[in-house]
């Protein structure tokens, strides 16, 4: 699995035990250098180093399929992610490229279903509080238009199970495939 934007690593290390019960090897991509240091020592902290490896790397860099050594994914997973790319069909066009034949994209994501009043204004602003990007509002209808541009059909949509879900935004599972 190739997993774009794997920041800390935290998400994927709490699920530790079922990544090595089902001997799952995960390449973490992310540009933020501080997160991919982190990411580093949490999976080795957590048990992971045999299962996952993390190279700092942008899903745009034109070397990203040689960086990966060359490999072709069975999933490549966005979690949280597709919302701080810049050109986010641009970046599901290159995790297809990177699929084996009958591979999947699987995208988490917390997407709106109503517009907030300001909240597009300060979501992005609030990384120069934080320094966290959070990145930008995505609606549902969005990412459905960008899976399309990408040229990627969809074979599920739907909420996460104990995840937000209420008129104003939801927490989706989304399965792309090429």
């Amino acid at each position: 699995m190739l997993d774009v934007g794997i920041g800390t690593a935290s998400a994927l290390c709490e699920n530790a035990n079922a990544v090595r019960d089902r001997g799952l090897e995960v390449v973490g991509v992310d540009y933020e250098e501080r997160y991919v240091n982190f990411a580093r020592k949490k999976i080795l902290n957590d048990g992971l180093a045999s299962n996952v490896r993390v190279i700092r790397a942008s899903v745009y860099d034109d070397d990203l399929g040689e960086r990966v050594g060359g490999k072709k994914f069975d999933a490549v997973y966005f979690s949280g992610s597709i919302s701080l790319m810049p050109d986010p069909a641009e970046a599901l066009r290159v995790a297809a490229r990177l699929l084996r034949p009958g591979g999947r994209i699987y995208v988490t994501q917390t997407f709106q279903n109503r517009s907030f009043p300001l909240l597009s204004t300060v979501k992005p602003l609030l990384k120069y509080l934080t320094t966290i990007d959070f990145g930008q509002l995505i609606f549902q209808r969005e990412i459905l238009d960008v899976a399309k541009r990408a040229g990627l059909g969809v074979e599920e949509n739907a909420p996460i199970p104990g995840s937000v879900d209420n008129r104003w935004q939801t927490a989706r599972l989304l399965v792309l495939a090429p």
